[in-house]
């Protein structure tokens, strides 16, 4: 089924940089329009589709006249240097797709939270009788939930880097969860990737809605302004507008009505004051979108969270296995043993560094890990910056790291995988690295010969 019947851009030879995911659904769905579209991608050296344009090298062909880039090339490669200066479009595939969507946009962004705030909240509108589409960053790139009925919702994860080649994007609901050093490989500093993740509120207009952390100070200034609704979700106390937690009550207020209930904490299968932040976010941009608790209720209790995201893998005698490696950051991880017992612990650290400050991670690990197993790169720096502070096994090794934090493990207490670094060092991503994780974990658990 064709998304549009009209194509709504001048261009006619575009370029598809990069061709992983979100490249490759974007050739996908321009190749439904009459375009003779170019591509790139310096780790491809041919084609099987000889209709297509290959550009090879660093000079940019007269002909092309846009370009679709995937969200991991850096803004300063040749190419679009060359582009830039001949006054070309530079789109990412994101921007493309919603000029071609009939439906209503929510979108999520933030350093932590992202994937399972975006899930929870499909779920919360699926609930309610909505056709929804959880997309993006999360799994399915945009653009390939374009084809298909108009009228349907589409609940969309967002990176900064995706959030950097918009132009029209306009959600309906926009999320922004919260800010912590990350990808400073990438930005000049927190103020910098800050403002990248602002980009979410840039197209707003009156009757949409900003939904912000009140409790993360970094968002105040990124926060837009009149007429946009801004509404505030917090754990720490009330807001003006939005919701927050008292006594274990989520509550809802809006200026000039009687505050409702929402949900009670108790009945998250969520675990973590992480997830409660979570909650909280997605069923005030449910309520903001106009979706009744009393329709979604059900479901937010049975929603467990997603895979690599504090997964529970796995017990044996009183010691619990979760999968976290999703907590590619500092704050991600630091957020994922907040909710354990001191001292409880056996956390297996490490990765490759994207220029954060691993040092950061002292105090939680002191006062939360019994022991940290310490893998990849950064394993002897982060043997140096925590090594008087707890316990520190230097194994290299995830397999190793599992056998040995199993070995040592007690009843009441955690082995996680929660490594506060991406995982490129030693594995394609980060699911790579939480499947493997789980098959070392069933290994020691003996449910594998």
């Amino acid at each position: 089924m064709s998304a549009v019947t009209v194509f709504p851009f001048a261009w006619r030879q575009p370029l598809v940089y990069g061709l992983g995911l979100s490249g490759r659904a974007a050739l996908e769905l321009l190749q439904t329009y009459e375009l003779c579209v170019w591509v790139f991608d310096d780790r491809v050296d041919g084609l099987e589709d000889a209709s297509l344009r290959q550009v090879q090298g660093d000079e940019l062909p007269q002909e092309i006249d846009a370009i679709i880039l995937s969200p991991g090339v850096p803004q300063d490669r040749p190419l679009l240097r060359q582009a830039r200066e001949r006054g070309l479009p530079i789109l990412g595939e994101v921007e493309v797709a919603f000029q071609l969507l009939e439906g209503t946009v929510l979108a999520v962004t933030g350093s932590n939270g992202k994937s399972t705030t975006t899930a929870l909240l499909g779920a919360l509108l699926e609930a309610t009788g909505e056709a929804v589409e959880v997309c993006g960053n999360i799994g399915e790139p945009l653009s390939r939930c374009v084809p298909g009925p108009p009228g349907r919702v589409f609940v969309v994860e967002l990176s900064s880097f995706q959030l950097e080649s918009i132009d029209r994007f306009r959600p309906h609901v926009a999320l922004l969860l919260n800010l912590s050093p990350d990808h400073l490989d990438r930005y000049d500093g927190l103020e910098d990737y800050g403002r990248a993740k602002a980009r979410i509120f840039e197209n707003q207009e009156s009757g949409d809605v900003a939904v912000v952390n009140g409790d993360d100070p970094a968002l105040a200034p990124l926060a837009p302004q009149d007429p946009i609704r801004v509404r505030r979700f917090s754990r720490r106390g009330p807001v003006d507008d939005g919701c927050y937690l008292e006594d274990g009550v989520v509550y809802e207020v809006s200026p000039g009505q009687e505050r409702r209930r929402l949900f009670d904490v108790a009945d998250l299968a969520l675990e973590g004051e992480h997830n409660v932040e979570n909650a909280l976010a997605a069923t005030l941009a449910a309520v903001s979108f106009g979706a009744a608790p009393a329709a979604w209720q059900a479901a937010l209790r049975e929603f467990s969270g997603l895979a690599h995201r504090l997964q529970r893998v796995g017990e044996r005698a009183g010691v619990r296995f979760y999968d976290d490696s999703k907590g590619t950051n500092v704050a991600a991880t630091a957020s994922s043993l907040a909710g354990f017992a001191d001292g409880s612990v056996h956390l297996i650290l490490g990765g490759r560094n994207k220029d954060a400050d691993l040092a950061e991670l002292r105090a939680i690990v002191e006062r939360k890990a019994a022991a940290a197993y310490l893998i990849g790169e950064t394993a002897d720096e982060l043997a140096a910056i925590l090594g008087d502070a707890v316990r520190c096994h230097n194994v290299g090794e995830l397999e190793a790291a599992v056998a040995l934090a199993a070995e040592s493990a007690r009843s009441g207490e955690s082995v996680v995988l929660s490594p506060a670094c991406a995982s490129f060092d030693q594995f394609a991503n980060f699911v790579a690295r939480g499947l493997a994780f789980q098959e070392f974990v069933a290994q020691v658990l003996g449910e594998v010969s």
